[in-house]
């Protein structure tokens, strides 16, 4: 026997627990020994298959917002790696132009990227 309370009344009733898992399950309505109607209207699994499928689109969400993140992220270290190693060749990252002493062009031509 499971107890069950009514919620216009207030009073505590028992019911078969088979009875009670079968309107659980699948829904339906029943009666307070005082008459007032009492209903399960969305059943234990329908609930839980909701919350599944709610957890199972936010997952699904934050890995594509994963993979969107690592995407830019070897994508700017794709640019960083070719931009020092376009520095090292003596290529100024600001004008383009080819210099034997980029850091003294640096300093000289683009002061303000010297202070960033």
């Amino acid at each position: 026997m499971v107890t069950e309370e009514c919620c216009a009344c207030g009073i505590l009733f028992a019911m078969p627990q088979e009875v009670n898992e079968r309107l659980r399950t699948k829904g339906g309505t029943f009666y307070c020994p005082n008459g007032h109607p009492q209903a399960y209207t969305e059943p234990d699994i329908e609930v839980l298959r909701k919350k599944l499928l709610a957890e199972q689109r936010r997952s699904q969400h934050f890995e594509t917002q994963l993979n969107g993140a690592l995407d830019n992220l070897n994508t700017t270290k794709k640019e960083l790696r070719r931009t020092k190693k376009r520095v090292n060749a003596g290529v100024c990252p600001y004008c383009r132009r080819h210099f034997t002493n980029v850091e003294r062009h640096i300093h000289c031509k683009h002061p303000e990227e010297v202070h960033k």
